[in-house]
């Protein structure tokens, strides 16, 4: 054997990605890998030939892989030149509620059919010459596979929701090399935007061909085995008799006899995919888009705008009368349910993490790597007062708010925490949407936030270091600390939040600008 071999980052990929589980087979490294060593086949990742015949060092399937440390920093330049940023949300331009005017789309779609009309649209207006997406296995429909879509028709058996992984990756690299397409929107889950990014950041010749990414929201993609079995054990549903599967706050696993079954969250979450349970990006941050579903309404989808080319084809979409669009204000509570399930998936990534280390288990470096800091990144920190990042102008509410005022001040703010002071500006609390998520809708016009706020603050100085507040935050598990007087703990002086100090370290980044010329 070589010595060389120690140099090919496969031998990593396999033990530390491979070998524990943590592959969802999404293909980057199949398109990115320069030798065509690897090759997704029969359900598994195969190493066809030994790459240490080709050459003496070669990095990229390792750094590509979404579950890997590499290029997560530089992945983000393409999002991160928006004007606005929020927990569980991430880097955007605009959130709003869409739907597709066509009712057929929207019939084929687990919510508003936005993606699909986007998609055929682009393709329509020459915007787009392909699109990756995922289609239903006519043989098990809840299976999914990738489908290049070279002409609109092609996409109405495209999905907008997927619960099961799907080698879009891999599929995008064949559009490419096989089909010489040069206009392509790729359409995936978190992990598999976060693989095609870290592709672009890398700048693999294939991605010039990339236009725009779409990403759907996900909680988790099940592992196909462990669903089956469990459906059967507990309802007698054998996998053959089912429809579809929805999700809106519960699944709902519809069969084909008419039968609607609704599953819980925790009931359903041992049969996911392991490594999706360490992940915490809901609404596919690094997207040019994201759309996911607007429960409880129907035939609606949520869709966040984050770069300026996915506003471009998105407000093209609505001019030509193929979208319809509201407000996101409208119905405060399409966007508590959306929030709440955010931040659902990242309560439970984490505690899986925490789970594991303990036990030490493996975790994939993505997850490490977005909870711990890097020595430059802890210096860095230390060397920064409060007052250097703290947002001043900081939105108070009064005590006497009602909670279902205060969402509705969340809806239009995307704030989630806010300090409640009294007719002076002095601090009485804070008050969170976790906080309002523990009162039942029913009630939130009569709470006020006096009696749900929480009056044990966790607070620093304008001199207190960021990395000391860093710490505060994780040492407590909060998301915002006040930023007050020393004098007067009462005085507020700023908020600071674990996104504010995010967005410090991965600025200034590089950006990508695609808008075409």
């Amino acid at each position: 054997m070589k010595a060389s071999r120690d140099l090919i980052a496969y031998n990593d990929l396999r033990r530390i990605i491979i070998d524990p589980g943590f592959c969802n087979l999404c293909g980057a490294c199949e398109s990115a890998c320069p030798v065509h060593a690897l090759k997704i086949e029969n359900g598994r990742l195969n190493y066809t030939h030994d790459c240490t015949d080709f050459m003496e060092f070669c990095p990229i399937c390792y750094d590509i892989c979404p579950f890997t440390e590499a290029l997560l920093l530089e992945t983000l330049g393409f999002v991160a030149n928006a004007p606005n940023r929020a927990e569980s949300i991430g880097y955007y331009r605009k959130i709003l509620l869409a739907q597709a005017v066509d009712e057929k789309l929207r019939d084929l779609s687990h919510s508003g059919g936005v993606v699909t009309a986007l998609l055929m649209h682009a393709i329509k207006t020459g915007f787009i010459d392909s699109a990756i997406t995922s289609e239903r296995e006519k043989e098990t429909p809840i299976m999914v596979r990738p489908l290049l879509s070279l002409v609109p028709d092609d996409l109405l058996s495209a999905v907008d929701c997927e619960y099961f992984s799907s080698s879009v990756a891999m599929a995008f690299g064949r559009a490419v090399h096989e089909y010489g397409k040069a206009k392509i929107a790729f359409v995936g889950t978190p992990c598999q935007v976060r693989a095609i990014r870290k592709l672009e950041a890398w700048e693999h010749k294939i991605m010039n061909s990339l236009r725009i990414v779409i990403g759907l929201t996900c909680l988790w993609s099940f592992s196909f085995p462990k669903l089956t079995q469990f459906l059967k054990e507990s309802y007698g549903i054998e996998v053959s008799d089912i429809l579809r599967i929805d999700m809106d706050g519960k699944y709902k696993v519809s069969l084909k006899n008419g039968k609607l079954i609704a599953v819980s969250i925790p009931e359903i979450r041992d049969h996911t995919l392991s490594v999706c349970r360490m992940c915490e990006d809901f609404t596919s941050e690094l997207a040019d888009i994201s759309v996911g579903g607007a429960h409880p309404l129907r035939d609606w989808s949520l869709v966040i705008i984050r770069t300026e080319i996915g506003e471009e084809i998105f407000e093209e979409a609505v001019k030509a009368g193929v979208i319809r669009t509201r407000k996101i204000e409208e119905k405060p509570n399409v966007y508590a349910h959306f929030v709440r399930m955010g931040l659902l998936k990242r309560k439970y990534a984490i505690e899986e993490i925490e789970r594991r280390k303990k036990r030490g288990e493996p975790v994939p470096p993505v997850s490490i790597r977005l909870l711990e800091l890097l020595p430059r990144e802890i210096s860095l920190l230390s060397s920064l007062k409060a007052e250097h990042i703290m947002t001043k102008n900081v939105m108070t509410v009064t005590p006497e708010t009602t909670l279902e005022e205060l969402l509705t001040i969340m809806t239009r703010h995307h704030h989630m925490g806010y300090p409640v002071v009294d007719d002076e500006g002095k601090i009485l609390g804070i008050v969170t949407f976790e906080d309002i998520s523990k009162v039942p809708a029913s009630r939130r016009g009569e709470v006020l936030v006096k009696e749900v706020a929480r009056k044990k603050l966790v607070t620093a100085y304008p001199d207190s270091s960021v990395m000391e507040i860093y710490e505060k935050m994780s040492q407590y598990k909060i998301g915002r600390i006040l930023i007050v007087d020393r004098k007067d703990h009462r005085k507020l002086l700023g908020i600071i939040t674990k996104t504010d100090i995010v967005h410090m370290l991965r600025w200034p980044m590089k950006k990508f600008d695609k808008t075409p010329t």
